[in-house]
């Protein structure tokens, strides 16, 4: 029988069964795998909260069948911290679904991964107003590892189908507050950006103007609104 060893994140959970359960991990090696874990349910010696949501560990299982079984779990971090403070949680939340819209199963984005490793410490060490800017950069550099390019000409508006902020207006193309063009014209400006003191709705409305063009372009279904429980502006 051959083991298979991987870092990973569990992004969704479901009972199966009497007792088991299948968890979801995007993991640092294969993207997202699928894993059946016999008998948590009832397991006395299995903890279950290192088959719960948001738990990061080194998984190794093997394959048999169709599926791949659970062999041990080291659990590395709960992020009890994130799970408890319902605004974290709200950043958190949106993160899984980028990671559900964009990779596909067996996958390999370890770079990617890496990147919602951090972003999971980061989000835990600052404000709602830095972590939102981090979505916003996050978003930034998935067009650009997915090979897209957003050209600046002008900065009245944002023309989605032709990856431009142009002068030129018509129906196609959506307007921008002189705020907001600062932030989009400013987001590869690592330390700058961060300097930036930018209000919470600008970058709300920033992260939305990226997922409408990630939607265009990567036929996705991104939605932030789905994951702000706080209700702010979108």
């Amino acid at each position: 029988m051959k083991f298979i060893k991987t870092k990973g994140l569990i992004i969704k959970k479901v009972d199966f069964g009497e007792g088991d359960r299948i968890i979801t991990i995007f993991s640092e090696s294969f993207g997202k795998i699928d894993l059946l874990v016999k008998g948590i349910r009832k397991s006395k010696k299995r903890d279950q909260s290192s088959v719960d949501l948001l738990t990061l560990s080194n998984f190794t299982f093997y394959k048999k069948g169709d599926n791949f079984i659970l062999n041990t779990i080291d659990s590395i971090d709960f992020f009890y911290d994130l799970k408890k403070d319902i605004e974290k949680l709200e950043i958190t939340s949106y993160i899984l679904s980028i990671i559900n819209e964009l990779v596909l199963p067996g996958e390999r984005k370890k770079e990617f991964f890496q990147r919602i490793e951090k972003a999971l410490y980061f989000i835990i060490k600052n404000d709602t107003n830095k972590n939102f800017l981090m979505i916003l950069k996050m978003l930034n550099w998935i067009i650009k590892n997915e090979g897209y390019r957003i050209d600046i000409s002008g900065e009245k508006y944002f023309n989605i189908s032709e990856s431009v902020i142009t002068d030129l207006g018509d129906s196609k193309v959506i307007p921008l507050k002189k705020e907001l063009f600062e932030v989009l014209s400013n987001i590869e400006e690592r330390v700058l950006i961060y300097q930036m003191e930018i209000k919470l709705d600008i970058l709300v409305d920033a992260i939305t103007l990226y997922e409408k063009y990630i939607n265009y372009h990567l036929d996705t279904k991104l939605n932030l609104k789905k994951h702000l429980f706080g209700g702010y502006s979108c």
